[in-house]
């Protein structure tokens, strides 16, 4: 099929993406998306001007007057992205102020200024969009990719975006094993890594070894779709081994072991983006003041950038982007009340602060915009099943302890203590909304039973009790659960739910712990397998069962699942290289695997959908971890000022909200 430059089939869902035989029609973006993005710079909207403005804003305007830049029509590419406004055509000019607790705090940053993949979602999710990418040309059977780059595209230092850098950092750094642990998912089928020929300065194929209709899927997600537009050559060769004779001197002197090290610190991590200002950037904002140095991090607007609305003036409209370091939910919250912030929906936004912020819009000059919940629950509890204490394992990994942990919870006295009297029992599994919703999986063991939960632990041989009246294992050591929460991170209530939890839990005669910590610390720990428990929220309920699957199976997305981050980590590496001193997961989970690899590589729609309802039995009958509560639950602030964000849209880490409602348009009136 010949691609269609600046367009992809019309009429094509989200479900279609992901099920269909996508790879006969993924072309490049939906039919609704040329009314959001277009390579037409010609284009009129149809909204009413917000003011006169030029074709770039008055700060570069006056840079290029000094000579410190070229003209703009010099640093767009020949044919740059046309981003119709939401609501109409904007001015520039302004700061969107915003905030973060601390470094672990990436993901906010991600989800407002780092989406920049080779596609990206339309902003109701139903389907896809043209980005960085010009066209993606998929063959026959959706084995190869044809990719055509935007001709001109620059770094945010002027240097061309071309196949070279893509070759750098598929070749040189995402299959270095010395540099990245296991092979990206989307990069590969199975064991076998992608093939990248390169045809000229902006085009290249990504070829597999067999059908992947899932590729045009994974070019649209954040942590996926920019992996082969994220290694700027010119900068990182210079920090490379394999390029610079002096990496290793260079890595010495900044105070690293190797050249590795001081190469993924610089343009290899997760967080660099916002950490290393020398980094060359295709994002609308790029850092100045990096927010690992002070109490701010601020983000000025990328002269390059590669986007305009549709009178040709280059995006954004906001000049900068700021950050406060605000390590304190509740800080953050009477901030917010005050007015602090433009736009946020993170940390304090939970049900029970929400009637504190409607009181306080007023006195903010903030509205509060509803966001869709694509959440299977809000709190999901994941007993570490590769625990490193071989008798601690043993106990959490029988399934029928966790079912009794399951039915000592009273979900009843969560939903009217924490959530406000809103919500519902719900474990991780695909809520009513979905196609792939099992009533009988969503509820199993959510009935709250202390007395069945009572009868289960004495069966599995836990009825001796110490003098305290905690339950002893086999060995005669106490049962006891430590559960560590990342107190700033998404959900702000988990420290008070989980200390009834374990509440709950405690009267069934189970030791129970709440450890609240700072993320960085969750995450480290996490990492480092030194926990007993944790909490996170139930990705994968609807919209993204597919794409976030962590809960339904040891999946290698982010940083793996966490009931099981042992299993996750030998799915990524498949046991090979030197991150993969690892366990090889039970034949269940295994089995997981498998089926997922075949889904991936499996053209016919319904033997997808028939492979991954298998899947989720497995993942039924295995019932890795714990749900406790589902309800819609999120929302965010923006201030009467802050223009063209849009009314509710969905929220989930797979959606990266609010990327797709392209902050690079918004602007502020008045």
């Amino acid at each position: 099929m010949a691609a269609i430059p600046g367009r992809t089939p019309g009429g094509m869902s989200r479900r279609s993406l992901l099920r269909t035989s996508a790879y006969a029609a993924l072309v490049t973006a939906s039919l609704s998306a040329c009314d959001v993005f277009s390579t037409d710079p010609e284009k009129k909207d149809s909204g009413k001007a917000a003011g006169a403005k030029g074709k770039e804003a008055p700060m570069l305007a006056e840079r290029v007057k000094a000579g410190e830049l070229p003209p703009v029509e010099e640093r767009l590419p020949e044919n740059p992205l046309v981003v119709t406004p939401t609501e109409q055509i904007g001015v520039y000019g302004g700061t969107w102020r915003t905030a973060i607790t601390g470094t672990g705090d990436g993901p906010w940053l991600h989800r407002t200024i780092g989406y920049e993949p080779l596609l990206r979602w339309t902003r109701d999710w139903t389907g896809t969009e043209l980005n960085l990418a010009e066209s993606i040309t998929p063959n026959a059977d959706a084995s190869e990719f044809t990719v055509q780059l935007r001709k001109g595209t620059r770094w945010s230092d002027g240097t061309p975006l071309t196949t070279a850098d893509v070759d750098f950092g598929y070749q040189h750094v995402l299959l270095n094993r010395d540099l990245t642990q296991g092979h990206p998912a989307a990069l590969a089928l199975g064991e076998d890594p992608a093939e990248l020929e390169i045809i000229d300065d902006w085009s290249f194929i990504v070829r597999f070894t067999g059908p992947n209709p899932m590729f045009m899927t994974n070019m649209a997600r954040h942590w996926d779709g920019d992996r082969l537009v994220s290694f700027p050559r010119h900068y990182l060769e210079q920090f490379h081994g394999e390029f610079a004779e002096d990496a290793g001197s260079k890595a010495k002197a900044a105070g690293y072991n190797t050249w590795q090290e001081y190469f993924n610190f610089l343009g290899n991590d997760w967080s660099v983006l916002w950490t290393n200002p020398d980094l060359p950037s295709l994002k609308a904002w790029v850092v100045i003041d990096p927010i690992d140095k002070g109490t701010v991090g601020r983000f000025e607007r990328n002269p390059y950038f590669f986007k305009v609305d549709p009178d040709g003036s280059q995006l954004p409209y906001l000049d900068e982007v700021r950050y406060d370091i605000v390590p304190d939910p509740e800080t953050m919250l009477l901030r917010a009340q005050n007015g602090d912030f433009d736009f946020h929906s993170r940390h304090f936004n939970s049900l029970e602060n929400k009637p504190v912020l409607a009181d306080s819009q007023e006195q903010g000059n903030y509205s509060i915009l509803d966001y869709e919940g694509t959440y299977s629950t809000e709190m999901l509890i994941s007993l570490n099943l590769n625990h490193e204490d071989e008798a601690v394992r043993e106990v959490y990994s029988q399934k029928d302890f966790r079912v009794a942990l399951s039915h000592a919870i009273n979900r009843e006295e969560l939903i009217n203590a924490v959530w406000q009297r809103q919500g519902e029992p719900h474990q991780p599994a695909p809520v009513a909304e979905s196609e792939y919703y099992d009533e009988e999986f969503a509820k199993q063991f959510t009935e709250y039973d202390p007395e069945k939960a009572n009868q289960i632990l004495d069966d599995l041989g836990y009825d001796q009790r110490d003098g305290e009246g905690y339950r002893l294992r086999p060995d005669g050591e106490r049962i006891s659960v430590t559960v560590a929460v990342a107190e700033d991170a998404l959900v702000t209530v988990w420290v008070q739910a989980m200390e009834l939890v374990t509440g709950h839990w405690e009267a069934v005669g189970i030791k129970a712990t709440v450890d609240p910590m700072p993320r960085e610390n969750f995450e480290v720990k996490l990492g480092d397998n030194q926990f007993d428990a944790s909490v996170w929220i139930g990705d994968g309920g609807r919209g993204d069962e597919i794409l976030a699957p962590l809960w339904y199976f040891p999946h290698s997305l982010n940083a793996g699942s966490d009931y099981a981050r042992q299993w996750s980590n030998w799915y990524r590496t498949r046991g090979q290289g030197p991150e993969a001193e690892t366990e090889e997961p039970p034949e269940a989970p295994k089995k997981q695997m498998e089926l997922y690899d075949q889904l991936l590589t499996e053209p016919d729609e319904a033997k997808r959908d028939e492979l991954f309802r298998e899947i989720l039995q497995i993942s039924k009958e295995q019932f890795y971890c714990i749900g406790t509560v589902r309800v819609n639950s999120t929302y965010a602030i923006v201030s009467n000022n802050l223009k063209n964000v849009g009314g509710p849209m969905p929220e989930a880490a797979a959606y990266n909200t609010p990327a797709p409602a392209t902050p690079e348009q918004w602007y502020f009136e008045g």
